[in-house]
């Protein structure tokens, strides 16, 4: 199959063309494309929340890859002008490595697929097989802080839910109204979260110098995390590693063994 040249308006979508050894069709990306090193001296259309349209244009891709609600009109914008778009937002894991063979299909990368899925499965297996020696113990309840003020977190249909789920956590957002959705802080505090992780490090002072937060489980007993915003927001194939961090975090919270690889996170 002949190369396609690609543009990339998204992180995600641009971890997973890398993933699949399918940089050298990359033709351009985003200023939030930062993952991994080797996409750092690409051409940049603009952000991920405002892509240049004009230039992409100009480019003339064979196709571009868009992320999330937040680029729907973006894809709108670039097939009525002509453009062919693939769009996704994989809401669970399995879906996410549906989305890998989607864009593997449609770039000519099925077999690099096919072993990318192979290895992250197996890595999914040890998760599996942590969370059988923790049976019969109570999950934890998670609280994952998205934005600050207003307070919002992810519920169901959110691949962030299915990723806290997936590591043996029970999602405080999992009973929510939307996938991404603004909470009450004096009810969060109310139920008294034992797990609380987040991507921006000023967080952390906001619940430890805060005198009714720092009531709460999971600030008194020093179970908040910072995880690099690369990690936790992006649905490509480093969704895998997050859930090995959260797995570790579950199984230390049950003061079980991990045999998962991990990283720090503090």
């Amino acid at each position: 199959m002949k190369s396609l040249k690609l543009i990339s308006l998204a992180p995600t979508q641009t971890e997973i063309v890398a993933a699949l050894g399918a940089v050298e069709d990359l033709a351009g990306l985003t200023e939030d494309c930062d993952f991994p090193d080797c996409v750092r001296r690409l051409p940049r259309f603009g952000s991920w929340y405002s892509p240049d349209i004009r230039a992409i244009l100009d480019a003339s891709p064979d196709l571009v890859l868009t992320f999330g609600s937040r680029q729907e009109e973006v894809r709108e914008i670039l097939e009525e002008s002509g453009v062919r778009v693939y769009h996704s937002e994989p809401p669970t894991i399995a879906a996410a490595f549906a989305t890998f063979g989607e864009i593997a299909s449609l770039i000519g990368r099925a077999d690099n697929c096919g072993r990318l899925i192979d290895s992250l499965e197996k890595r999914l297996g040890l998760i599996r097989k942590n969370l059988e020696s923790a049976a019969g113990h109570r999950r934890p309840s998670v609280f994952r802080i998205m934005n600050w003020d207003p307070l919002i977190t992810p519920g169901p249909g959110a691949f962030q839910n299915d990723v806290i789920e997936f590591a043996g956590g029970a999602n405080m957002g999992g009973d929510g109204p939307a996938a991404y959705f603004v909470c009450d802080p004096e009810q969060i505090r109310a139920r008294d979260p034992e797990i609380i992780f987040f991507c921006e490090p000023w967080i952390k002072g906001c619940l430890e110098n805060d005198a009714k937060w720092a009531k709460v489980n999971a600030v008194r007993n020093g179970r908040i995390y910072l995880y690099d915003c690369g990690l936790t927001c992006r649905a490509g194939p480093r969704i895998v590693e997050m859930a090995e961090e959260l797995n570790g975090v579950v199984l230390d919270f049950m003061h079980l063994p991990s045999s998962c690889p991990s990283g720090n996170a503090g």
